[in-house]
């Protein structure tokens, strides 16, 4: 009997011991999530274990007030480093605001990329011609994006062709690495295989609980509600998912 009981003794100091460091290990890997707290200066949460943080903005902006994105801070001592610049959209379109943002945003000290709107029913070496044409990447530049969004009912062979003879004539012309940004809902129908995972990744994800995380991913759209004091409009804010050193091997050298 004396046997039994200081077995079944151990058998529960072991199964307390296990559960302890069930919770610690649980209690560590949430502690290794983003990290959500909110922002009073943007008005969003914000996933705080990153530090390097941008926004994106296109003619649908108005005036961007750069003066006041440079001197944001989201949270303690982190502030705005990088910005996405609409710059094109379908063969011929170009956005009225792209050099004035294109500009300020370098004046200010941003890191800035340049972005392109793709039309799935458009021809895509025109749409990168379109591009290539106007967009003119300087050293210190993030590589440039191709935007895509919606399929436009073309079918989903096609488009997937497409987007990769518009990524790779960037690529050549940039001599290096484009940018695909995309939905998740598009990401997992269409460009979550093989033939684009070579292209760094930029996804709009705005469940914080269910983000994927594919190997090419590099940036992260985390909401398009966030504020800027001082004005009404909605922005989109960002984040890149990786370090500094990361983050300066991504620049064009």
């Amino acid at each position: 009997m004396k046997k039994r009981i200081q077995l079944i003794l151990s058998s529960l100091v072991v199964l307390i011991f296990c559960w302890i460091l069930f919770s610690i290990i649980n209690s560590l890997s949430k502690d290794e999530g983003h990290q959500f707290s909110y922002s009073d200066a943007i008005q969003i949460d914000v996933p705080q274990k990153h530090s390097i943080h941008g926004i994106d903005v296109s003619h649908h902006n108005g005036n961007v007030p750069w003066h006041r994105i440079s001197q944001l801070d989201l949270f303690d001592t982190v502030s705005v480093k990088f910005v996405f610049i609409k710059a094109t959209e379908g063969r011929s379109l170009q956005d009225p605001n792209f050099h004035t943002n294109w500009h300020h945003a370098k004046q200010k000290g941003l890191t800035r990329g340049a972005y392109h709107f793709y039309i799935p029913t458009r021809d895509p070496i025109e749409q990168a011609r379109n591009f290539c044409q106007l967009v003119k990447l300087e050293e210190g530049d993030l590589p440039p994006v191709c935007d895509i969004e919606v399929t436009n009912q073309v079918n989903h062979h096609q488009l997937k062709r497409n987007v990769k003879k518009f990524l790779d004539y960037l690529s050549k012309h940039y001599q290096t690495n484009p940018i695909l940004y995309t939905n998740l809902r598009m990401y997992s129908d269409l460009f979550n295989n093989e033939e684009f995972n070579d292209f760094h990744l930029w996804l709009a994800s705005y469940d914080e609980e269910n983000i994927v995380e594919p190997d090419n991913l590099r940036f992260w759209q985390y909401s398009k509600h966030g504020k800027l004091k001082g004005n009404s409009k909605s922005w989109d804010y960002n984040v890149f998912l990786g370090d500094h050193t990361e983050f300066a091997t991504m620049l064009i050298k």
